[in-house]
């Protein structure tokens, strides 16, 4: 080295340097374009460590560390971009797509606002400020946003669906679906589009093309198991239990681990009488994902119908809805009500149920909501009905204050009940469809109900009381429910029949024969009962049995029972099936028959109460659960102690050595006495009365703060 020349080591162009960032940048954009989020985050971070106050650097990183599933990470890092550059539009709408994914709803549209009041044009900020309002149920408001969304950019399918959607949320069913055709047009292969329009189609009960749309998303094979467990379902709404078994099992194949295609095939099996193969599926649901509410409510109905299945287990089941469901809810959404503890004043009974329609739970409920003393009980309905009818609109006339819940959020519907001050909350669906348990879970009400609609119990320790009676819950059980139990004349009443739909003449003086009869579900008919039915027909050779339910229009319904029978040496020309009609003629079925069957393990209610009204005495086997106590219940009721049976011996031989002459005399004057006894107007006195008592022990008791410490823990 020459002397006087610099011994360090020349150093690249400063300016070079400065570009340096620049350059890391545009590697780090293309590989975030093509996907490659690992190595995007990597050079984004690059990028950082040299200039850490690089706006679009950040901005880019939240979006590929969000795209990657890092959600806080993400938010974080565009929370400092936007202190760098507060001035972006695009950026504050991206933090809406963020905040969103986050549940954060309310500050999602904050940011889509504060886009929007940057840049009044940007489409996509209108569209996520939609979706972030109609996540708050403010659906009338996300339509407006995205009618703006759609102004500025028409060819977006997104928007016309998730306005389809938000229509769908209100109601406005026909305009739905035009908003999910518009966004099929745009695209044909836009598969989420048909899957809403067609459940759209279900909500209208238009089956036929809910399938078609199911079928088309099917065929663009995008999502074949959302598509085939929607379908599924529509299936088994239909009764057509073969093709929904045949479409769960697809999706399985698919999909060997899907929770709701369990769920749903374990309700196949149920609709078929399998009761014990159903909890057997619903529990293998339950074990992948112990909080999926399908699989938990599925569960408690498929266990009321296993012979073996005892009543702590049943509760035992129940309470898992609350651990799972029911008590984190409480946690976030419980405060202690605030009404005026007069113990004498006139209370507000709020009853809800989404069957307030010709359903059969409301021949249960309607006597007691029309018979109520108004001087003494304002009444209010919440309904869930989504299709009135003529039965709703009678309940509507009836009601004192009419509230249609079909589009509240549990949350809104909780704050109405407790704007309407309700002092008894009485729940009439239990954890049948169309339930509003979720409601219940938050207190809204001092006193909270369950009755009727199905009345097994809730699992619930914020149901402080279930209406029952000492035969369907003997006092020896009572510690398994979460509810205390209240006592009535009878566990269950049913409005009283026209007259004129009965006969006062008994078949087997016309026939020569014993005509039986079953008008219960399908699904009701197990296995056991079956069994002890075909032994009766055996015993009693000349006889004949009629079987209807609306589920025996499926011909793989009707051929499963007839080979049950067959397998039992009962030929089918002794079987008589019959499946849907009007209730009329459903009920006048009972004209041609002598002595009615009670199914077992679950027996029926509703149904034993019209066949009594009919005249048609029923003979029933007494369970160890209240599902298979209901129909002894209702005979003790009605003063026919003597058709209750201990066992499957006592039952055949009560079935197959009637008294002909008891059969007729009960044809002739059992009604009488059962309005008596029973009728609406001296149950409904009975109900007000525990209404009355319930109240004024609330009123009596200070609020337990431990209760409800232990209560948001989930005990």
């Amino acid at each position: 080295m020459q002397p006087g020349r610099s011994k360090a080591i020349p150093t690249g162009n400063r300016t070079d340097k400065a570009y340096e960032p620049v350059v890391l940048l545009m590697r780090a954009r293309v590989l975030h374009q093509h996907g490659q989020l690992d190595e995007a985050r990597s050079a984004y971070k690059k990028v950082l460590k040299k200039a850490p106050d690089n706006f679009t650097a950040l901005h880019f990183y939240a979006l590929a560390e969000y795209q990657s599933g890092n959600l806080e990470i993400g938010i974080r890092s565009l929370k400092r971009a936007l202190l760098i550059e507060p001035g972006s539009a695009q950026a504050h709408s991206d933090m809406g797509i963020m905040l969103i994914a986050s549940a954060r709803f309310a500050e999602a549209v904050a940011a889509c606002d504060k886009a929007l009041a940057l840049d009044p044009a940007l489409a996509l900020a209108y569209a996520n400020r939609g979706i972030a309002l109609a996540s708050l149920a403010r659906h009338a408001e996300a339509i407006e946003s995205f009618d703006r969304s759609i102004e500025l950019l028409p060819g977006r399918t997104d928007s016309w669906n998730d306005r389809g959607n938000a229509l769908h949320k209100l109601g406005r069913y026909d305009e739905a679906l035009a908003s999910y055709a518009r966004a099929i047009e745009i695209d044909p292969l836009n598969d989420i589009a048909f899957i809403n329009r067609a459940t759209t189609f279900k909500e209208l009960k238009q089956f036929a093309q809910a399938l078609a749309c199911y079928d088309r998303a099917l065929s663009i094979g995008k999502r074949p198991v959302e598509a085939g467990i929607a379908r599924a379902e529509t299936l088994l709404f239909m009764k057509n239990v073969k093709d929904a078994l045949a479409t769960c099992t697809a999706v399985l194949q698919v999909e060997p681990n899907s929770v709701p295609a369990l769920t749903l095939l374990g309700n196949c099996m149920a609709a078929l009488g399998d009761a014990e193969t159903a909890t057997t599926l619903h529990s293998r649901a339950l074990e992948l994902r112990p909080n999926f509410e399908a699989a938990i409510s599925s569960k408690i109905f498929s266990m009321d119908f296993c012979a073996g299945s005892t009543i702590e287990a049943q509760q035992a089941t129940r309470k898992t809805w609350w651990t799972q469901v029911g008590a984190p809810i409480y946690r976030a959404c419980a405060v202690p009500p605030a009404n005026d503890r007069d113990p004498d004043r006139r209370l507000v009974v709020g009853y809800v149920s989404a069957d307030f329609r010709a359903h059969s739970a409301a021949f249960s409920f309607r006597p007691v909501i029309e018979h109520h003393d108004r001087s003494q009980f304002e009444v209010v309905l919440y309904s869930g009905v989504v299709i009135p009818d003529d039965v709703t609109r009678a309940f509507e006339a009836t009601a004192d204050k009419w509230r249609d819940m079909t589009h509240m959020t549990d949350q809104q519907l909780a704050d109405q009940i407790k704007q309407d001050k309700v002092d008894v909350l009485v729940d009439l669906s239990g954890h049948s469809g169309g339930n509003r348990l979720r409601v219940f879970a938050r207190k809204p009400a001092p006193v909270q109900v369950t009755a009727w609609g199905h009345a097994t119990g809730t699992g619930l320790p914020v149901m402080d009381y279930l209406l029952g009676d000492p035969v369907a819950i003997p006092v020896e059980d009572r510690h398994f429910y979460a509810e205390a139990i209240y006592d009535l004349p009878s566990i269950v009443i049913v409005e009283p029949l026209p007259d004129e739909w009965r006969s006062q003449n008994l078949p087997f003086d016309r026939n020569g024969y014993l005509t039986y009869g079953s008008l219960n579900r399908i699904s009701k008919m197990s296995d056991a009962a079956i069994e002890v039915w075909a032994q009766l027909l055996a015993a009693v050779p000349t006889s004949r049995l009629i079987l209807k339910d609306h589920q025996i229009d499926d011909p793989a319904v009707r051929q499963t029972l007839l080979e049950k029978f067959a397998a039992r040496g009962i030929a089918a020309d002794r079987i008589t099936l019959l499946g849907s009609s009007s209730r009329q003629d459903h009920l006048e079925t009972l004209k041609q028959i002598d002595l009615c069957l009670d199914p077992f393990p679950q027996a029926g209610g509703v149904s034993t109460w019209e066949a009594l009204y009919m005249g048609v005495a029923v003979v029933s086997r007494l369970g160890n659960a209240v599902s298979s106590r209901v129909g002894c219940a209702v005979l003790a009721a009605a003063g026919l102690p003597d058709f209750i049976a201990a066992d499957d011996a006592r039952y055949i031989e009560i079935a197959s050595k009637p008294d002909l002459e008891r059969l007729r005399s009960i044809r002739r004057g059992l009604r009488g006495f059962i309005l008596e006894r029973c009728g609406p107007a001296a149950y409904t006195r009975a109900v007000e009365d525990a209404y009355r008592t319930m109240w004024k022990r609330w009123c009596a008791t200070p609020f337990d703060e431990a209760k409800d410490r232990a209560l948001r823990r989930g005990r």
